[in-house]
């Protein structure tokens, strides 16, 4: 295997070669092997750097499975023209439209792209970026009033693992990512972890109070559990 950085080439039983992270973990127990549901990103990780030939034998043992996960995984859909991408839960067609005043703009189950064709991609992002803080502050604003809460800070990332995240101090951040979800989704995560500035867990109190503030929360909760993977797999 060819090291590269963190990363490590693997070659599998189907001829493909996966790119492999490389994680020395010491909160880990034991060697562990994942393939991400999106894109099909390979990560090993062992628990302390004495364990890395161990772990990379124990991943040479199971070639044919990674092949089988990444087979599985979901394509990732680049924002290019004529890929079809969700905003709000819509699908829209992406379109580029050079002598565009507007450099995106949404219209009509397009979202149209000005400008030259080699920035449609970071044009896309930065628009969807900005929607994303904008909707959440509306609806985080709104949520912390029912809660008689105060936040401090809105921000938006591209978190991996999270869709959204509180600090004590009244600091949220989300996943820009949740403007492609239906609005109900959206303003679901903002309560959520608006919820988190009366009760930093998830007990009973939590539930009851998140209740109080967003009483359909298990449909969004549903949706957002099977079809957020699929929000990772655009740009």
């Amino acid at each position: 295997m060819l090291l590269t950085g963190n990363y490590e080439h693997l070659p599998l039983s189907n001829g493909d070669i996966a790119p492999v992270r490389v994680r020395v973990d010491g909160r880990s127990k034991q060697i562990s092997l994942k393939v991400d549901r999106v894109g099909g990103l390979v990560t090993l990780t062992a628990p302390t750097a004495a364990k890395l030939p161990e772990a990379r034998r124990f991943m040479s043992k199971r070639t044919r499975w990674i092949a089988e996960r990444r087979a599985e995984a979901q394509k990732m859909i680049p924002f290019t023209p004529g890929s079809v991408i969700p905003f709000l839960g819509n699908m829209h067609t992406i379109v580029h439209d050079a002598d565009a005043n507007d450099l995106v703009r949404i219209k009509e189950g397009q979202i149209l792209v000005g400008g030259v064709r080699s920035s449609i991609s970071r044009l896309i992002i930065r628009f969807l970026k900005s929607e994303a803080l904008r909707r959440l502050t509306l609806s985080t604003n709104k949520y912390a009033n029912l809660s008689g809460k105060k936040v401090q800070r809105i921000s938006v990332r591209d978190a991996k693992t999270r869709w959204g995240s509180c600090s004590a101090d009244g600091r949220l951040s989300f996943s820009w990512r949740l403007v492609m979800a239906p609005e109900n989704v959206l303003d679901y995560v903002a309560a959520h972890e608006v919820a988190h500035l009366a009760h930093m867990n998830h007990s009973d109190q939590y539930w009851a109070h998140l209740a109080e503030i967003f009483p359909d929360f298990k449909v969004a909760e549903i949706w957002l559990k099977k079809n957020g993977p699929s929000l990772r797999c655009y740009g």
